[in-house]
């Protein structure tokens, strides 16, 4: 048994054959019941003889049995084979380990050991996969239940063992046994390959498992890794291990993470970097074409290397040259992995200040690569590009002199179509913006004032400074590349050389030496160095030679004269010597030369950086200073302070000037980033308020337009977006450090009221739902408040009247979330708002009666037993309301009276027990006010003696606030009635049932009648809205709200009492309606408006009088050219739409046709209306339609987003953009309406994205299609073949398209609408299922048969006209000379002449009939079928309409003009559906004969 050698098989079953004699073979494969009984024997022999009981008795060839059945082996036996094993390894790893230290084994024990540890390690392996793949097999759990089957925890086997801790006490064994020189068993001492990979090949097989990749398999995976090291450092496995780790990348998604991790340890335990490179190479050498195809291995190599270059990047130093190849490729994947890995070398190894020139080549390369593919053709890559720049920005890797570049190129992303590509770009644009290197606060204006100013101190210190600096800045490239003084050297070097040969003989200089060229007596070396240095900057090459030559002679062994001949020789300078032999003497001034210039440049670098000039004034110092010091002069030190002042300046004035050209690029890039904010992607939005906050924080000139736009997005339907606003503010306005409590109160006081300065309506309602939230979580605390009283009051010390109102506004806007805040200070409101200060300040007192307002409730409530809380007619608040209407009427200088005093009768008829009566006591007044105007003007008219007239006049400015104040109290009226009156009667009603159920005391409860509206006028229209009666019924509103009487009883108090009965507002109403009718006599606009307003508003009360008075609306609205008039009635007309909805539906295409109206905020008005009636169904969507889908291509980027908002908003709506949608492609398809082909595409390609559902597309694509048997041009057909190009096609949608082929294949002769129709095959080819390709394969050779046939018959058509002209041509000359002959025997035989005539035409008739039934019989089925039909009603025409010839002859005037307009009629009928051009010139041509 010692004789033979075990060679590793490469199969189990190569075991069972020889192919020597001396090869180990297995003859005895033992059963599964056999197993057992040989297992104990193998023990016993195991105990008895150690290690080598594997090669004696055939102990090997019972272990080989249960690798062979492992299936069928009993699992304790097989756990005892495995312990068996187990304890083999370990007992062959120690005893080898004595053996091999001593080193002295006899050839036939090593020979021995080799077979022990061969068998050993053999069975040990492939005993270790055995059990592997019996553990990785989907257990009966998991096949049952899926996903949910499987376990985060380790499986157990059937005896219970832990095999993931029986795998680690294997792999321990393997890499201890690795640990020993063991190469020393083999003959040549070289381990046998096939014993490495034995191993090897074991702990790939356990990668290989799914469970590798989980956080409690990392012992494991370490254990794999350093058993795989040690192969690859002894013995030679780097180039199989890069391989196979290639293999299992392509064919396991869970290996990358492994793999990486391993290959990072093989890096910093073993110092291997081969298997990085060797795999890079095989990557490179792979088709790219089989990459593209194979993309999850792509996806794999390129994650593994991402992984790798993060942990280790200078391992992918060099194999950067096959990297960048994959920059050309089209796998996107490897373009990202590939940009990843040059944007970890250069931020983690070429990051650092000193680096040498080549290092700084690599990283500009780098750079270069990233800034290139800013601009890739993959979205994906785009947005890995800007992420990786941002990684670099963040951490300051990025040169100064490239940031500008970036940031340009970055700016340009912005507008980029993907929103990854967006949100990464503006990701970039905040981290420039937090780590710019320029300052912390980046106020343009204060830039662009510093350097001005400092540019200024320079050109006084020196003007040609400034003049270089400006020179530098037009000439200034791109990127700078500084010239290094060796590179300056090697310019100089042949005039160097030259000047030496012509000065320097072998023995010295030549004699006629210049007195100034010679160093003085007295000079020391120091003095010498820095002369011949001068004189080499300064290009006097001649002189800093003699020079040297003197300092030669003077200090002759000085260290910086060294020359050593052995190490300098004239190579160097042979071919610019002219091949004339160098001297040493003269190689000795060259070298000194060169030696001089270079530390004289390095010098002069060093000193022009500050941050080493003083370091090395300290450090540098010469060894000689002490001996041979230098005595400067005053003269000099002040010329090289000034020069060092100058230097400071310069480099001051060059950062500020990168300063200011930082923040102009980012004020360019802010109208960009507003627009995002509108964006419908939430990435885009929440990116950009981010942007806004930092840019604010970094004081940005335009940051604040942002800032503000913020606002409305605190409306948006997207949570993430509403919290991400709140945030904002909560960071920029409340979140502030300070000392303490009122410090802080303080700031975010002054915050807030900037905020509120200037801000538009909209902007303050938004900032009143922030305000809310601030003050429900806290953020704005009572001493914010307190502080906001002292504001307001002015009890704060310095506090002007902007800050006062302000403060005021911010109350009122904190009263929304808690009443108590107003409730409480009633009295400082009255005092403060409406006392003194508020007869000279309207807007005070209006922003006063704001917050006043806020103690009425939004919607009264008709089951509360408490009254409504309603002051006093006589209550202060009025009485000094009351007072500064009546004063303030004749105070004209301040324009706000007009918004106060719409708030101050709001006021009253919210907080009044009687409104009325007070609003009647005002009117009164007023009316006395302008009548003393007309007492004044009568008194002045009769001084002058004029005669008395009946008109009353008043001053337009007042007369204008009258109609205002008169408008408002009718509307008020109204709204008091129709809801405040309304729910106080129900309240009432509710409480006395309340009362007769309490005193009734049934056992059974009764049923509480309550109302579902909350206002008469919902509740008559709940009645009165159905005209069916059915749908009363279905809502069950029958019993609760028809038999309403309060609500009919309202109104008919609205119809009957306000404004027609005899009180104030019906004796108005005459003058309000004379000024309306006479434009030209009241002219002034601002009175106009306000009487417009007035009369509308009246109205809104009645239905008779808004009946009576639409006309005379619209005539105003149609003819006034004052667009704000126009504008103001647009909203009354939405406002009366939903009160009268049967008295203005009759008007409602003149409210559509304000679309189309000149002024853009009548058109905004109109959309905005008729958006709000249609989405409330207040409005039938009819044809008119169209008109709103013209506007998605207005001018006004407001209108456009409007229109485009209604649609999205009406696909919402179940079917409605459905149902309508033929109506809009009808309607803009007609050619009366002449719109633009591109302007068409433009509406009609919005409109059907929004239909999504595949049985609307579908119906849609069968309408479209029947549609074009409705159209007669060529522009119609395009336009609907382009909308049938938009849907996206199933397999329904296409078998319409088939079955409908018939519809439009006389149609595909046309080049567009055919590639139309290919383009729709071609997109619907890539989504269906490969069975239904054969049927758009089918339709595709059809579509291509029907066009090709088409052409061929428009050819022959056009062939056949010109020929038909001809002929008609000369039939016509023939039948002129007819006609000639005949008009001369006219007289004798005119009867005979007529039957001629008739009979030659028939003849001609029946010869065109004949030509075009041969011409028919050409054509494609489907074009002759449709030419049979047009034929066939030309001819149905013909006979029900007389003879043209027996019409011109009529003599009857009556008969003559009914007959002679039938001709044109029958003309233009029949051109009226335009056929192809060849077949209507014939058909032209045909009626021309007939004539």
């Amino acid at each position: 048994m010692d004789t033979f050698d075990f060679v590793i098989p490469l199969s189990l079953d190569a075991l069972q054959e020889s192919t020597s004699t001396r090869q180990y073979v297995v003859y005895n494969i033992s059963t599964s019941k056999e197993i057992p009984k040989k297992i104990q024997e193998a023990q016993v022999a195991f105990r008895q003889d150690g290690p080598h009981f594997i090669i004696k008795a055939q102990n090997f060839d019972v272990l080989y049995s249960v690798l062979v059945s492992f299936g069928s082996v009993d699992g304790e036996f097989r756990q005892r084979s495995w312990e068996l094993l187990l304890k083999a390894m370990s007992k062959v790893t120690a005893e080898l380990a004595l053996l091999l230290d001593e080193g002295d084994l006899s050839a036939k024990e090593r020979h021995q050991w080799l077979n022990v540890l061969k068998m050993t390690t053999y069975i040990a392996c492939n005993l270790t996969e055995s059990f592997e793949n019996e553990y990785n097999k989907p257990s009966t759990d998991t096949l049952v239940l899926g996903k949910q089957g499987r376990k985060k925890s380790a499986r157990k086997s059937d005896d219970g063992t832990d095999w993931e801790e029986e795998r680690n006490r294997m792999l321990v064994q393997l890499f201890s046994v690795l640990q020993h020189p063991l190469h020393r068993l083999w003959e040549p001492p070289i381990m046998e390959e096939d014993f490495v990979n034995l191993i090897a090949n074991c702990c790939y097989k356990i990668l290989e498992s799914p469970t590798m990749n989980l956080a409690r398999t990392k012992s494991t995976r370490d254990s794999i890794f350093q058993i795989i090291g040690t192969l690859v450092k002894k013995f030679n496995h780097g180039l199989a291990c890069s391989l196979k780790l290639m293999q299992l990348l392509q064919h396991f998604e869970h290996m990358v993470v492994p793999c990486a991790q391993g290959v990072i340890l093989l890096i910093e335990s073993f110092g291997n970097t081969t298997v990085v490179s060797e795999m890079v190479r095989e990557i490179a050498k792979v088709d790219a074409r089989e990459l593209m195809k194979d993309t999850s291995g792509l996806r794999n190599f390129s994650q593994f290397l991402v992984e790798v270059s993060e942990k280790c990047p200078q391992v992918m130093l060099p194999s950067l040259s096959l990297l960048v190849n994959f920059l050309h490729e089209e796998a996107s994947g490897m373009r990202n992995c590939v940009l990843s890995i040059l944007g970890s070398i250069v931020l983690r190894v070429l990051s650092s200040e000193q680096l040498d020139p080549k290092s700084r080549d690599l990283r500009d390369q780098c750079l270069d690569h990233l800034e290139d593919h800013i601009h890739d053709i993959h979205a994906f890559v785009r947005s890995k590009v800007l992420h990786i720049w941002n990684g670099l920005v963040s951490e300051k890797a990025v040169p100064l002199r490239r940031q500008q570049q970036v940031l340009k190129l970055t700016l340009g992303r912005l507008k980029d179509k993907s929103s990854h590509v967006r949100k990464s770009a503006v990701q970039l644009l905040t981290a420039f913006l937090k780590g710019n290197p320029f300052a912390a606060k980046l106020p343009l204006e204060e830039l662009e004032g510093q350097h001005e100013e400092e540019l200024k101190k320079l050109k006084e210190m020196d003007p040609k400074a400034a003049l270089d600096l400006s020179a530098e800045e037009e000439n200034k490239p791109q990127v700078e590349k500084t010239v290094t003084g060796r590179e300056l050297w090697a310019a100089m070097l042949p005039e160097v050389v030259a000047i030496v040969l012509e000065v320097v003989d072998e023995g010295g200089t030549e004699d006629d030496d210049d007195d100034e060229d010679s160093l003085e007596e007295d000079a020391s070396l120091n003095d010498a160095v820095l002369e011949i240095a001068e004189a080499l900057n300064s290009s006097k090459i001649r002189r800093a030679v003699k020079l040297l030559e003197c300092a030669l002679e003077m200090f002759h062994g000085a260290e910086v004269f060294g020359y050593d001949p052995e190490i300098h020789s004239s190579k160097a300078y042979k071919k610019l010597s002219k091949d004339e032999e160098l001297t040493d003497h003269q190689i000795r001034h060259l070298v000194v030369l060169e030696r001089i210039f270079l530390s004289a440049k390095e010098m002069e670098e060093s000193k022009n950086r500050p941050a080493e000039e003083e370091k090395m004034d300290e450090d540098k110092k010469p060894e000689e200073e002490g001996e041979e010091e230098k005595e400067e002069t005053e003269e000099m030190r002040a010329e090289k302070e000034a020069q060092a002042e100058v230097t400071k300046q310069k480099l001051l004035v060059n950062y500020l000037k990168d300063s200011v050209c930082f923040a102009k690029l980012f004020n360019k890039g802010l109208p960009v980033l507003c627009q995002l904010l509108s964006s419908k992607h939430v990435s885009d939005v929440l990116e950009a308020v981010q942007f806004f906050v930092t840019a604010f924080e970094f004081g940005l000139l335009n940051a604040m337009t942002g800032v503000r736009r913020m606002l409305a997005l605190v409306w948006s339907k997207e949570q993430a977006v509403k919290d991400a606003v709140i945030g904002a503010y909560q960071r920029l306005y409340i979140n502030i450090e300070a000392p303490n409590e009122r410090a802080r109160a303080q700031h975010i006081v002054r915050n807030l009221s900037a905020l509120i300065t200037g801000a538009t309506l909209g902007e303050r309602t938004s900032m009143e739902e922030i305000i809310a939230q601030f003050v429900n979580s806290g953020d704005i605390t009572k001493q914010c408040l307190t502080l906001l009283w002292e504001r307001f009051t002015k009890t704060l010390p310095d506090t002007t009247d902007d800050e006062s109102l302000a403060g005021l506004v911010l109350l009122a806007m904190c009263a929304n979330s808690e009443a108590h805040i107003v409730s409480s200070n009633i009295g400082v409101l009255v005092n403060s708002g409406l006392g003194e200060r508020g007869l000279h300040n309207f807007t005070l007192v209006k922003e006063t009666c704001t917050a006043l307002l806020k103690l009425s409730p939004a919607k009264p409530k008709t089951d509360d037993p408490n009254p409504p809380n309603r002051f006093n007619r006589d209550h202060e608040i009025f009485e000094r309301l009351t007072k500064i209407l009546l004063e303030g009427l004749n105070i004209l200088e301040d324009r706000q009276y007009s918004p106060m005093a719409v708030e101050a009768v709001s006021l009253i008829y919210s907080l009044a027990e009687h409104p009325d009566l007070i609003c009647g006591e005002i009117l009164q007044e007023m009316s006395k006010i302008m009548l003393s105007h007309h007492t004044e003007a009568a008194d002045s008219a009769s001084d002058g003696s004029q005669p008395e007239t009946e008109d009353i006049k008043v001053p337009v400015g007042i007369l204008t606030r009258f109609f205002v104040f008169v408008g408002q109290v009718a509307l008020r009226q109204l709204i008091h009635l129709d809801t405040y009156v309304f729910s106080e009667l129900k309240r009432r009603n509710y409480l006395k049932e309340e009362m007769e159920t309490e005193k009734k005391k049934k056992k059974k409860k009764r049923n509480i009648r309550k109302s579902l509206a909350t206002s008469a006028t919902e509740a008559s229209m709940i009645r009165g809205g159905s005209q069916d009666g059915d749908m009363d019924e279905e809502m069950g509103l029958t019993g609760a709200v028809a038999d309403d009487m309060e609500a009919e009883y309202i109104r008919s108090i609205c119809e009957t009492e306000i404004v027609k009965a005899d009180n104030l507002l019906a004796l108005v109403k005459p003058v309000i309606l004379a000024v309306c009718t006479n434009p030209a006599k009241y002219a002034d606009a601002e009175l106009r408006t306000a009487s417009t307003l007035a009369l509308a508003k009246f109205m809104m009360i009645s239905s008779d009088l808004c009946e009576d008075n639409l006309q005379l609306l619209f005539t105003i609205l149609e003819k006034s050219e004052d667009h704000a008039i126009r504008a103001n009635i647009v909203i009354a007309l939405g406002d009366l739409s939903f009160r009268f909805p049967n008295q203005l539906e009759p008007w409602t295409p003149r409210i559509y046709a304000r679309l189309r109206d000149g002024s853009p905020k009548v058109r905004q008005n109109t959309l905005t209306i008729l958006t709000h009636l249609i989405l409330n169904d207040m409005v039938k969507v009819k044809g008119q339609i169209s008109d709103i889908a013209l506007c998605i291509t207005d001018d006004d980027p407001r209108i456009s987003g409007l229109a485009k908002l209604f649609f999205s908003e009406l696909a919402r709506k179940g079917n409605a953009l459905y149902n309508v949608l033929p109506d809009i492609i009808s309607r803009l398809s007609d050619t009366e309406l002449g719109i633009e082909e591109k302007r068409y595409r433009t509406i009609i390609g919005h409109i059907l994205n929004l239909v999504q559902k595949d049985k609307q597309l579908e119906t849609l694509v069968e309408k479209l299609c029947h549609r074009f048997q409705a159209t007669v041009t060529t522009r119609q057909w395009r336009d609907i073949s382009y909308c049938l190009s938009l849907f996206s096609y199933n397999e329904k949608s296409i078998r319409k398209l088939s079955e409908n082929f018939s519809c439009y294949a006389d149609k595909l002769f046309e080049p567009e609408v055919y590639e139309f129709f290919l383009g729709i095959l071609a997109s619907a080819r890539k989504l269906v299922k490969p069975e239904m390709k054969v049927l758009i394969e089918e339709l595709e050779s059809r579509m291509q048969e029907s066009h090709e046939k088409g052409v061929e018959d428009e050819n022959v058509l056009n062939k056949a006209a010109s020929a038909k002209t001809k002929a008609k041509n000369v039939k016509n000359s023939e039948k002129g000379a007819k006609g000639r002959i005949r008009g001369r025997r006219r007289k004798e035989s005119s009867s005979e002449d007529e039957e001629k005539t008739e009979e030659e035409e028939e003849e001609d008739e029946g010869e065109e009939e004949e030509e075009a039934e041969e011409t028919r019989s050409q054509l494609h089925p489907a074009h002759r079928q449709n030419k049979e039909n047009q034929r066939m009603t030309r001819r149905s025409g013909n006979m029900e309409k007389p003879h043209k010839k027996k019409v011109t002859i009529s003599t009857d005037s009556d008969e003559d003009d009914s007959k002679v307009s039938t001709p044109p009629k029958r003309k233009s009928g029949r051109m009226s559906h335009v056929k192809p051009l060849s077949e209507n010139s014939s058909r032209l041509s045909r009626s021309s004969r007939r004539k």
